[in-house]
C-alpha cells in the first residue's frame, strides 16, 4: 500500500513539474527578433569569413565584401529562405573557386563547365515551368546542379544536359 501511494504523489508531482519546466522553457525562448538577429549575425559572419578566404585565394570574378554592417543589414531586410538563397549562391561560388585553385587547367575547365551546366538546367527549367510542361522534375536551383556537376564525369553531364532537352523538346 505504501508504494502504491507513493507512485500515485510521484505521478500527481510530475504533472505540475513538467508544466513548470515547460513555462521556463517558453519564457526563455527567444522572440522572433532575437531569432531575426541571430540568423543575420551568422549570416554577416560567415560572408565575412568567406570573402576574407576568397580574397586570399584570388577568386577571380568576386563580388562580395568583408562589411560586417552591410551583409547584417542586408540579411534584415531578407526573408529567411532569400537568405539561404544567397548563402548557397556565394557557396557554390566559393567552391567553384575552391575548385580551379587546385591549379590544373582540368579543374578550371570542369568548374566552367559546371557553371554552364547550372546555368542552361535553369533557363530550361524556367522555359518548362512556363509552358507547364507535364511532369517535369527538374528544379531552378543552380547551385544544386553545379554541385552535382562537379561529382559527376562530362560524359555523364553530357547525357543528362541532352536527356533534359529532349524532355523539354517534347514538351
Amino acid at each position: 500500500m505504501f508504494t502504491v501511494s507513493r507512485a500515485l504523489r510521484a505521478r500527481h508531482l510530475a504533472v505540475p513539474a513538467a508544466l513548470v519546466l515547460l513555462a521556463a522553457l517558453v519564457s526563455l525562448a527567444p522572440t522572433p527578433a532575437a531569432a531575426q538577429r541571430d540568423r543575420c549575425a551568422d549570416y554577416a559572419n560567415g560572408m565575412v569569413a568567406q570573402d576574407q578566404r576568397a580574397r586570399q585565394m584570388r577568386c577571380p570574378g568576386w563580388t562580395s565584401h568583408s562589411n560586417y554592417g552591410g551583409h547584417y543589414g542586408w540579411c534584415q531586410q531578407q526573408t529567411p529562405q532569400r537568405v539561404q538563397q544567397a548563402i548557397s549562391n556565394w557557396q557554390s561560388r566559393f567552391q567553384a573557386c575552391q575548385f580551379a585553385a587546385g591549379g590544373s587547367p582540368a579543374a578550371r575547365t570542369d568548374a566552367s563547365r559546371c557553371i554552364a551546366y547550372g546555368d542552361e538546367m535553369v533557363r530550361m527549367d524556367r522555359m518548362a515551368r512556363q509552358q507547364a510542361c507535364r511532369g517535369w522534375t527538374s528544379h531552378s536551383n543552380r547551385n544544386h546542379h553545379i554541385q552535382w556537376c562537379q561529382l559527376q564525369t562530362p560524359e555523364r553531364v553530357n547525357g543528362a544536359l541532352s536527356d533534359w532537352r529532349r524532355r523539354l523538346r517534347a514538351c
